[in-house]
């Protein structure tokens, strides 16, 4: 190989050099905006995620807001255990409860505090079973003492008895017999 078939190669070699540089530059502009897109990407997406997390707590906040009253929020347990029964699962508690109105359990604890009638959820949620059951001693005669009990919520037929007794001062068995009596007398008045 001659000088100038040397100084050739050389040269070449440069200008592959410069062309490789060149590449490798647009490489690392391209490796830097492509690295801001993601940033900012991420940037959006933590924005976006932060926004949800203010909309979810301004519901929740809305939605307590609405309910601060004690008032307000016995009506709305109410009527919304008046109108669906959650209650005549026997599992429904205090969790249940809360889950079922959108508040906290403690909410619910508060509220029942203040309460001049039910002191804690589980009397109030025995007081709606007493008079579902009430409701099924009277229309389902055919139903034993037990289902109008199972049916109303009740789980343990002892307990509901105890508590029908302490409630009305008689046995399921001595309502029903009142019941029968009293259509008994108004069916002979008519």
């Amino acid at each position: 190989m001659n000088k100038q078939d040397y100084e050739q190669q050389i040269e070449e070699m440069r200008q592959h050099i410069d062309v490789l540089q060149k590449a490798n530059i647009d490489l690392i502009n391209r490796n830097m905006q492509l690295g801001q897109q993601i940033d900012a990407y991420y940037d959006v997406r933590r924005r976006i995620q932060m926004l949800k997390e203010l909309v979810i707590r301004h519901k929740e906040l809305l939605h307590q807001a609405d309910l601060r009253d004690d008032d307000e929020l016995m009506a709305v347990i109410e009527t919304r255990l008046e109108e669906e029964l959650p209650h005549e699962d026997p599992n429904f508690g205090l969790k249940e409860l809360a889950d079922f109105i959108g508040v906290t359990q403690t909410r619910i604890i508060e509220l029942f505090r203040r309460s001049s009638i039910h002191k804690n959820v589980d009397d109030y949620l025995d007081y709606l079973r007493l008079l579902r059951s009430m409701f099924y001693l009277q229309t389902q005669p055919s139903w034993g003492i037990a289902a109008c009990a199972q049916e109303a919520g009740f789980s343990v037929i002892r307990s509901y008895n105890r508590k029908f007794q302490d409630a009305l001062g008689m046995t399921p068995h001595e309502f029903r017999e009142l019941i029968a009596t009293k259509q008994q007398a108004d069916n002979d008045a008519s």
